[in-house]
């Protein structure tokens, strides 16, 4: 075993039961009693995620997402005996490749549907949930939403039906489309599904959504999941520090300061959140030329066909390929051609957060 790989290592243990005394026995300097209940170690996710990182100070391959050193995966491999669960896991054959090639059609395919509907309608498939639109269909305002599609569609068009999160429209031959409400999360949401159901990963995707949900749609928790799934969290901050200092920024240049130390940033007021460890930072780009260092993981990133983020602590929520993130506006009408805008990542304008890379493109 050259390599281990976080998600791997979560997979085989959970719900296995470790004899804390065995482990100490074994390797004596593992110092494990933050973790240890009536002399046993239980499976649950929060104990493998301190586990991991117990093992991974045993670890000097730079990424916290992987062990790779001899005294490392040794004690891995031992607990993988002891529970009996040495075999390959499906995390191991997972193919993100297929996942990342799905996430960034789904991009591709669902933003040049809704452009051309309304080229061939004038009425699109997505509606921001907090546009005008969306306000008329909580208040029940029928004869608001007909006159929005009517004008829209050229009178070609009628509502026939609507509820909390879509409309049912008609034309004149008895064709039906579906609009759907969608936001900066809901989009990214909605990729993701497609990426990891594609790849044959319908159950997680079953988890990860419902951890989202549980936390108020919260961005960073998605992270979270994405990590556990062995995804490398990329901090970035295109200004410098000193740029944010000298701009007063202080929440932003903390997270800039944590996300160097290694720490984890933007922990969910949650009691199942801890937080994203950043593998890598990529800072000072706006502006000025970044230097060779800067340049390479900028160049690394670009090549992610497709990519998954959190800006700004988690206020906004996007998704990318192929060095462009792609935003959905939450106050697009059905005929905004730019309810999903696409901008280089170079250029994109929110200052600090994160960007979650599939396994192996990074």
């Amino acid at each position: 075993m050259p390599q281990l790989d976080h998600a791997a290592f979560i997979d085989r243990l959970k719900g296995k039961s470790i004899d804390a005394a065995a482990l100490r026995d074994a390797y004596p300097d593992l110092d494990v009693r933050s973790i240890v209940g009536d002399g046993v170690i239980k499976g649950t996710t929060q104990n493998l995620e301190k586990l991991w990182e117990i093992i991974d100070n045993y670890d000097h391959d730079g990424n916290v997402n992987t062990i790779s050193d001899s005294p490392a995966l040794s004690i891995a491999e031992w607990l993988f005996v002891q529970t009996g669960n040495s075999a390959a896991t499906s995390s191991d054959t997972t193919s993100w490749r297929k996942v990342a090639e799905l996430g960034d059609k789904s991009i591709t395919d669902n933003s040049n549907a809704h452009k051309t509907a309304i080229d061939q309608t004038g009425v699109g498939l997505y509606y921001g949930d907090h546009s005008g639109f969306h306000e008329d269909i909580l208040r029940g305002d029928r004869p608001a939403l007909q006159t929005q599609i009517a004008a829209m569609s050229g009178g070609n068009w009628r509502m026939e039906s609507f509820e909390p999160g879509s409309v049912i429209i008609e034309n004149t031959s008895g064709q039906a489309s579906r609009i759907q409400e969608s936001s900066c999360i809901g989009w990214v949401i909605q990729n993701v599904k497609a990426a990891y159901e594609g790849a044959g990963l319908e159950a997680r995707f079953s988890g990860i959504n419902r951890s989202v949900r549980d936390a108020d749609l919260r961005g960073t928790v998605l992270c979270e999941e994405l990590q556990k799934d062995g995804w490398t969290a990329v901090f970035y901050s295109p200004r410098t520090a000193e740029d944010l200092t000298q701009a007063g920024e202080r929440e932003k240049l903390g997270a800039l300061n944590m996300a160097k130390a290694g720490a984890r940033v933007w922990k969910s007021p949650i009691p199942e959140s801890s937080g994203v460890r950043c593998d890598a930072v990529i800072t000072g780009y706006r502006g000025i030329t970044p230097d060779s260092n800067t340049e390479a993981l900028l160049e690394k990133l670009e090549n992610a066909p497709f990519f998954v983020g959190v800006a700004n602590g988690g206020i906004h929520t996007f998704v990318g390929h192929n060095g462009s993130v792609c935003d959905f506006h939450w106050t697009a009408q059905p005929d905004d051609k730019n309810a999903m805008t696409e901008n280089p990542i170079r250029q994109w304008k929110w200052d600090t957060g994160l960007y979650m890379v599939p396994p192996g493109y990074w």
